[in-house]
């Protein structure tokens, strides 16, 4: 019914005016699909690709923490031999200015006990972090009492992690 009234209307009007209503007609369904239908699908495409993007990014990063904690481990596992602990804790000692006293792997290599005497605890406490953050030695236990005059003595066990 609503039809047939457009259809009398347009066809009271010229041929020139049927096709310029006809070519605006096709104007608004183009824009209309455009608007509609390209425009989100561009949007969501874009959106696809930052998130490609960001989960590349997150991908490399966990790759090289991975690779830095397989370095990191393969390092760790290299110093487990019976003497390169005590070893590397009576010479990081010595360059800290310090006297290992007592010196004494556990039976399965894998700690150390030792004893320094008569330390500054500053010195002792630099040292401390030296193997804990540059060497990757656990101090598993550590017990200070006072010596001397401004001076500690030092009982710990230490690992490797």
């Amino acid at each position: 019914m609503k039809f047939s009234r457009v259809r009398t209307w347009l066809q009271t009007k010229t041929l020139r005016e049927q096709l310029v209503l006809l070519s605006g007609l096709v104007a608004v369904c183009l824009y209309l699909f455009w608007a509609m239908v390209l425009q989100p699908l561009q949007q969501s495409l874009r959106l696809s690709e930052q998130r490609v993007i960001a989960a590349e990014q997150s991908v490399l990063t966990v790759t090289a923490l991975a690779d830095e904690l397989i370095r990191m481990r393969s390092v760790s596992n290299d110093n487990p031999a019976a003497g390169s602990l005590p070893q590397l804790l009576d010479e990081s000692a010595g360059m800290a200015g310090l006297q290992v006293s007592a010196l004494e792997p556990s039976s399965d290599g894998r700690s150390v006990s030792v004893q320094l005497d008569a330390v500054a605890m500053p010195a002792v406490l630099e040292w401390l972090t030296t193997l804990e953050s540059t060497h990757g030695v656990a101090i598993d236990s550590l017990i200070v009492t006072p010596a001397a005059t401004g001076l500690v003595a030092v009982s710990l066990r230490a690992r490797s992690r």
